[in-house]
């Protein structure tokens, strides 16, 4: 039987297709297509070992065969040291055996990359200038200096005022079209302590042409830490950080340095270069460190020794607190020792979960305001109000996703990546089981279905908002931006939108009218973050900011602060469906509770962050009034002791052993391990620290 190959070179297949297999055909579900719409198409490449990527998808390495659907698809060829190779293929209906082909071509050698970023001097090695503490260069080494730059010549300027001049060598490269990379090499012996500059033509050199930064770096004294000052190294165990010392906040501490120069004799009663500061005859210097006033952490003690700043919360073996730099923490906890774990409260300290390492893969929680049992969280469904959960079919995992409020088992979602390879919103009346596409979409920022109308759907792009009145059947548009809405659930009629500015409709986006939460104040006070309705009055909406609660009583005619107090970056506001005067915040001072309609609140238990933590926190409320939260992408519920407990473990990526103990969530101290974290046990005491990580950059 004759055969049609396409190849790029003709070529005998003599290896076996197994780099990735037989595909089955994987379509969109609104549109199955059986398998006599396909074909097995057999790839292979030459070398083998290239990775192939079929409209888009990567599917495997070669060889390999792959079942497609008939008519126009592209294939791409990637290999390391080979340059990209790419086809387009018209797999036909026939019974004709279809092979992909690619002789890859070596790539071509990149030029050697001499600067970057306007540089105008390079060195290869030493001296270190940039992301290292110190010149990697100590007092009387004698080093061979090269690299490569722009200039003729320049000038190595010693802190006595001593130069060593040094000419450069035409490469034969150029970095623009009149100037040429130049390169040099000369041994210099660095024979006195303190600065050193680069000049050339009697004017400082800088970093880059036109800068400002000027060209410099420090030759000091090789230093040893000889006390037993407190390092991240010996906490976290990481040689890279034996020369970081852990400065607790409003504290000072003293660190002893012995000091030799390059060639390891001992400098006695030496100026040190540095704090007017002299070694003893033993050669040691005594240096206090205190972290007043400091703007940067870390920053650099001397040579390669450098301090982090750091939170901090001691604990006695017991649980009783002895000392803390958090203002929120006022309470001992308790500890259960269980084979060799020591366990504490989670939120003990004034870490927050991202501190104590843990990652969590939740995206977004909703839970179904009709039946309280029916939760979805990324790709899963519960049905038992999260106690269990079933993945989605087709392991979908959605990016934006909305539930129907009428009916639990139907929802809709959009993923920019999913197995069926397109850019559509799908459709599930399941509980998420099987999906169906009901509309081709680039982009989606949000979801809703009208409270009251099931066929309503409302889709916010990044371009537009549209709406549906029949299912997604048709669609039209509404405004010509990518404005949220929020539609009132007792009166339906009534729409907010956020995007196009601050606006509201009264008649479904007929009309709209421009509002304003507060006009005499600054523009921030008018940047709405999210919106909450009252369950028993249809007039009554609060909204907030980032900063402020606000409240309307006619559908947001007028608007009035529903308390003065300023708040700490606010995510979302909820309102208890059983009681309309219980309003709860989520915030970056932690999850807040009021049961007079928002005039004064308490804190729910979850410790506000530590400055410059990560946080990203919601509150959720349940149709009978329970409470669950998603914090740095880990769900939990409130349990009816007011304790916050994870709501599954299959949401918890990574972090530091943990289990629930009498109806509380513990944390083993002993395992916590983060870059901002670092935890210290000793016979009597637990401290935990938070490293503060801070740059003037």
């Amino acid at each position: 039987m004759k055969k049609i190959i396409i190849v790029v070179f003709l070529f005998v297949l003599l290896a076996s297709f197994s780099g990735c297999g037989v595909k089955q055909i994987e379509t969109t579900p609104s549109n199955p297509i059986p398998q006599e719409q396909a074909k097995v198409v057999k790839i292979d490449s030459d070398p083998e070992g290239a990775t192939v990527s079929i409209d888009k998808e990567r599917v495997g390495k070669t060889p390999c065969e792959y079942s497609l659907i008939y008519g126009e698809h592209n294939i791409s060829f990637y290999k390391d040291d080979f340059e990209t190779y790419e086809v387009n293929i018209n797999v036909t209906k026939d019974k004709k055996e279809q092979l992909i082909m690619a002789v890859l071509k070596p790539s071509k050698p990149s030029p050697p990359v001499f600067l970057e970023g306007g540089e105008v001097l390079r060195f290869n090695d030493k001296p270190k200038i940039r992301r290292s503490p110190s010149s990697g260069i100590y007092l009387n080494d004698t080093l061979n200096v090269n690299g490569f730059t722009k200039l003729n010549s320049f000038d190595i300027v010693f802190p006595s005022g001593k130069k060593v001049h040094i000419d450069t060598e035409n490469t034969g490269y150029k970095y623009t079209e009149d100037v040429y990379i130049r390169k040099f090499s000369k041994m210099v012996t660095f024979d006195e302590i303190g600065l050193y500059k680069i000049f050339s033509d009697n004017k400082v050199v800088t970093f880059a042409s036109g800068g400002y930064r000027e060209f410099n770096f420090e030759v000091l004294y090789k230093e040893a830490i000889v006390d037993s000052t407190l390092t991240l190294g010996s906490l976290n165990g990481n040689p890279d950080d034996q020369k970081t010392l852990l400065l607790p906040e409003g504290k000072e501490i003293t660190v002893k340095l012995l000091l030799t120069d390059g060639k390891g004799n001992i400098a006695r009663n030496k100026p040190i270069g540095a704090y007017d500061l002299k070694t003893d005859e033993n050669g040691i210097v005594t240096i206090k460190i205190g972290s007043n006033g400091k703007d940067i952490s870390p920053f650099k003690v001397y040579g390669d020794v450098l301090c982090l700043i750091c939170d901090f919360t001691t604990f006695d073996k017991g649980g009783k607190l002895i000392e803390t730099a958090f203002p929120n923490i006022t309470k001992n906890s308790s500890v259960k020792v269980e084979e060799g774990h020591i366990f504490m409260s989670f939120d003990c300290s004034g870490l927050s979960l991202n501190d104590l390492g843990f990652k969590g893969n939740l995206k977004g929680m909703i839970i179904h305001p009709k039946d309280p049992s029916i939760i979805y969280i990324n790709s899963f469904v519960s049905e038992d109000g999260g106690k269990s959960f079933e993945r989605f079919g087709n392991d979908l995992t959605f990016d934006t996703i909305a539930i129907d409020p009428q009916h639990p088992n139907i929802i809709y979602g959009w993923a920019e990546n999913n197995p069926y390879n397109v850019l559509a919103i799908f459709k599930s009346e399941d509980y998420g089981l099987n999906f169906v596409k009901i509309k081709d979409i680039e982009f989606v920022n949000q979801i809703v279905v009208d409270p009251k109308n099931s066929d309503k759907i409302y889709v916010s792009t990044n371009k537009e908002l549209i709406r549906t009145t029949n299912g997604g059947k048709t669609w039209e548009s509404l405004l010509a931006c990518g404005s949220y809405i929020w539609i009132n659930p007792q009166n339906t009629n009534i729409i907010y939108s956020v995007g196009c500015g601050f606006n509201r409709s009264k008649d479904e986006f007929k009309t709209w009218t421009p509002l304003n939460l507060i006009k005499d104040k600054p523009a921030e006070w008018n940047v709405l973050i999210d919106f909450a309705f009252d369950s028993t009055n249809s007039d009554v909406v609060y909204a907030i900011t980032y900063s402020h609660l606000f409240k309307s009583d006619d559908n947001g005619e007028n608007w009035v602060m529903a308390t003065t107090r300023y708040f700490d970056s606010l995510t979302n506001i909820k309102i208890d469906p059983t009681n309309p005067k219980r309003i709860y915040l989520s915030s970056h001072e932690g999850f807040l509770e009021s049961d007079d309609g928002g005039k004064n609140f308490n804190n729910l238990g979850f410790s506000a962050p530590p400055p410059n933590s990560i946080f990203n926190a919601m509150i959720e409320v349940s149709p009978t009034g329970e409470l669950f939260a998603y914090v740095d992408n880990i769900p939990f519920k409130r349990s009816a002791q007011g304790n916050w407990i994870p709501l599954n473990d299959i949401f918890i990526k990574e972090g530091p052993q943990w289990k629930v103990i009498d109806g509380e969530f513990y944390i083993d101290v002993k395992t916590v391990k983060s870059f901002t974290a670092a935890m210290q046990v000793t016979e009597d005491r637990i401290t935990f620290y938070r490293l503060r990580y801070l740059s003037l950059d």
